[in-house]
């Protein structure tokens, strides 16, 4: 009986078919052609696209697989005015620098997204800075405030703000009652307050 094409029939390693014999066979969608054409062509589209992309580049391979998959689309177009192995290197090739020219996009898209989310975040930036300069100042003022206090409402108020010294530990560190530190402190907050606020304004403690 005759062999049609669409049968396959397998091709030894060691055979080689001519480029018109390899197409028929290829667009009669004959598996074993398929597997010969991968096989002879595989290992040179690998090294050209390592060689363009890089020997390290993780995409090689799969752009060498993708070369192969666009050869078979484009099969019936293939018109023999160069050979199979020069259609399918310029296949590669242009693959491979659609490939840089993608990430170059990506790369310049992530730039400018980027360079949109870095003037928010300077600005934010720079408000967190002003507002803790803020604090800062305003806690060097206190502390400024209170050192010009006497006793006693100097040193109950370093123990409570620098020390964070509890109450019990106040009452027992200047043995008083712990009732006497707490009205004592209380009004101690209140003159401080006051003078705080007198120095934010320009007021004679500024």
């Amino acid at each position: 009986m005759e062999l049609t094409l669409t049968e396959p029939i397998e091709i030894p390693q060691s055979k080689v078919l001519d480029d018109r014999e390899l197409v028929k066979r290829l667009l009669a969608k004959d598996g074993e052609a398929e597997k010969y054409f991968f096989r002879t062509y595989h290992e040179k589209l690998y090294k050209t696209c390592a060689y363009i992309l890089g020997y390290q580049d993780p995409d090689a391979e799969d752009v060498a697989q993708e070369a192969f998959l666009v050869a078979l689309r484009k099969l019936p177009e293939f018109e023999f005015r160069s050979g199979l192995n020069r259609w399918l290197y310029r296949i590669c090739v242009f693959l491979c620098y659609e490939k840089i020219r993608k990430r170059k996009r990506q790369v310049a898209h992530l730039g400018e997204e980027l360079e949109s989310l870095s003037g928010p975040l300077a600005a934010e930036q720079e408000r967190l800075k002003e507002e803790e300069e803020e604090k800062k100042r305003i806690v060097r003022l206190v502390r400024a405030q209170r050192d010009l206090m006497g006793d006693p409402c100097q040193e109950l108020l370093r123990l409570w703000d620098e020390e964070q010294q509890s109450y019990a530990l106040i009452a027992e560190t200047l043995r008083i009652p712990i009732g006497t530190v707490m009205s004592r402190l209380a009004r101690c907050k209140e003159a401080l307050k006051q003078l705080v606020l007198q120095a934010l304004k320009g007021g004679p403690h500024a």
